[in-house]
């Protein structure tokens, strides 16, 4: 593998943190599946940004308007999702699709709270829960048995539709997780050759169960 299967495999492998229009417009060829970061404002509105405590003044909105007229799918990590504001959120989101007439199945929904998430399965959407974990490398063997049962449990539920994690997670979640959950993973410290060359990253692109990879293209329009 190399420079010739570079875009190959688009539908596994998308671009991580896509936060600009002008990025959206710079790899759209490239990446028509892309990921997100966006924070939840007060205001019900979604911001397109990284941290709460910074905003461009981009919402989910323009992206909707873009991507309603091509083909590709989204990865929306919400950053703040929660208990206390997943009505309005996902109040919010519906408008939002309803409004571009953008099909759900063409939406990942990411948050760090599966109890946020399930209602957001239950109205159809496609869901993921945000792995928190440390690096398993800097875990103790115990610590590590408790969180792979935790994230057995989170699967038994099925309140989502996916776990999503770094890279670094991939080999001991595949080992040990014993579920048939979806998984999601990124390498954002890795470009697509990179991923492609290395011998963990030819064992994600082929693994069945791994249905994403996002990784670093930071473009022109990074932020």
């Amino acid at each position: 593998m190399g420079f010739r299967e570079i875009g190959r495999y688009p539908d596994k492998i998308w671009l991580h943190r896509c936060n600009s229009m002008e990025k959206l417009y710079e790899k759209h060829m490239i990446y028509p599946n892309i990921e997100v970061d966006l924070v939840f404002r007060e205001s019900r509105k979604f911001d397109v940004t990284h941290d709460a405590d910074t905003t461009f003044y981009l919402g989910l909105a323009s992206y909707f308007s873009y991507m309603r007229k091509k083909e590709g799918k989204m990865w929306l990590d919400i950053k703040n999702l929660t208990p206390e504001n997943r009505i309005m959120a996902l109040s919010s989101l519906d408008r939002l699709v309803e409004s571009f007439q953008i099909e759900k199945d063409r939406l990942i929904i990411e948050g760090q709270s599966w109890k946020a998430l399930e209602v957001f399965t239950q109205s159809g959407y496609y869901t993921s829960f945000y792995v928190p974990y440390d690096d398993p490398d800097d875990l103790s063997k115990k610590e590590l048995k408790c969180f792979i049962k935790g994230l057995q449990e989170i699967a038994d539920k099925k309140v989502v539709s996916a776990l999503s994690f770094p890279g670094c997670w991939y080999t001991e979640i595949k080992e040990s997780l014993n579920r048939s959950i979806d998984l999601l993973t990124w390498e954002h410290r890795s470009s697509q050759l990179q991923l492609l060359l290395s011998s963990v990253g030819r064992e994600m692109l082929f693994d069945p169960q791994l249905k994403v990879i996002l990784v670093k293209d930071k473009g022109k329009y990074h932020r």
